[in-house]
């Protein structure tokens, strides 16, 4: 395994548990919002607190076990009432992992008689002083970074939200629940981690939608186009789309790899619609039953509806004329 690669995956452990909590953080401040019952704002904000620690706590979990959880829940909790954020949960799910990995080297050679110590004692003492040196480090680097990005994005405007709109729908419909989609879901999920609703998410969601349901769209208008063991997997695409789960295509896309163009497509239609209509959603997932919870639904299902439509012409076309260059050879 590559140090990307293991980085990748650990950084996806942490990511992993977060996502129930920002799905109830949204849908809880929402329904809120419409009925003013407190009770609704207290689920809601508790668990969009609880991400920072628990996203740095199962990073340093991935890499050290139950040491390292402890010391990355403890630094994530320092930093959740701090101004680093979701970078700042990240670098210090890292660095607990890690440290706790350097202690067990220092401390290999030590009695055997003490090591059940190291666990829960050692470790957690000696880790939390050096998570507490780290803390202030990262709340001294992290928020300046933050705001740089912050008003770098604020400069460029409109631009900047149409051009970011349009990327994360390339990147949710690259490779279909792959890396480079997931880290477009997960910038989506940091736009909302303030409790706010974004564009971002919605486009997000959307784009991951489009390209099972353009398929089923695709298998409902020609049935011809698809071989007939084909043909009953590209119907049970609906319930995918509909469930959010982009990798109902991705049978489709390995087979044809030119059916990427017909998802990216229909990605950047949705994403121009959804900016021109000012769509805007704070849940992380759900699918369809997510509409509940957005300021414009009807606006979000018609988006929906026509960039699929539009994309499942194009992966009739492109079907079509594979299938025409088959014949000609």
């Amino acid at each position: 395994m590559t140090i990307r690669t293991r980085l990748y995956k650990q950084l996806m452990n942490g990511f992993t548990y977060i996502i129930p909590l920002v799905v109830i953080g949204g849908v809880f401040l929402t329904l809120y919002e419409r009925y003013e019952i407190s009770t609704f704002f207290d689920i809601g904000s508790t668990a969009l607190f609880l991400v920072i620690p628990i996203i740095s706590a199962f990073i340093a979990y991935a890499i050290s076990d139950k040491p390292g959880f402890i010391l990355g829940l403890i630094g994530g909790g320092l930093l959740a009432t701090g101004q680093s954020g979701f970078l700042g949960a990240v670098f210090m799910g890292f660095f607990s992992g890690y440290l706790v990995l350097l202690l067990h080297v220092i401390f290999k050679k030590f009695p055997i008689s003490i090591k059940g110590l190291m666990p829960v004692f050692i470790y957690p003492i000696i880790g939390s002083f050096f998570v507490l040196g780290i803390y202030f480090g990262i709340e001294a680097i992290i928020p300046a970074l933050n705001g740089f990005i912050l008003d770098v994005f604020t400069y460029t405007g409109d631009i900047g939200v149409v051009l970011l709109l349009m990327v994360l729908s390339i990147m949710m419909v690259y490779d279909l629940g792959g890396p480079v989609n997931k880290i477009a879901y997960m910038i989506a999920i940091i736009t909302i981690l303030n409790g706010q609703p974004t564009m971002f998410m919605t486009q997000v969601m959307i784009a991951g939608m489009i390209p099972p349901l353009s398929i089923f769209i695709a298998s409902i208008i020609n049935k011809k186009a698809f071989k007939e063991e084909e043909l009953n997997l590209a119907r049970k695409n609906i319930w995918m789309g509909l469930a959010f789960i982009s990798e109902g295509a991705l049978f489709f896309l390995r087979k044809d790899k030119e059916l990427g163009v017909a998802f990216i497509l229909g990605g950047l239609l949705s994403s121009i619609s959804v900016y021109i209509l000012q769509v805007e959603s704070s849940i992380a997932h759900g699918g369809i039953l997510s509409v509940f919870f957005i300021n414009r639904w009807i606006e979000f299902i018609i988006i929906l509806l026509i960039s699929s439509l539009v994309s499942a012409w194009f992966v009739l076309l492109i079907l079509k004329m594979k299938k025409s260059e088959k014949i000609s050879s």
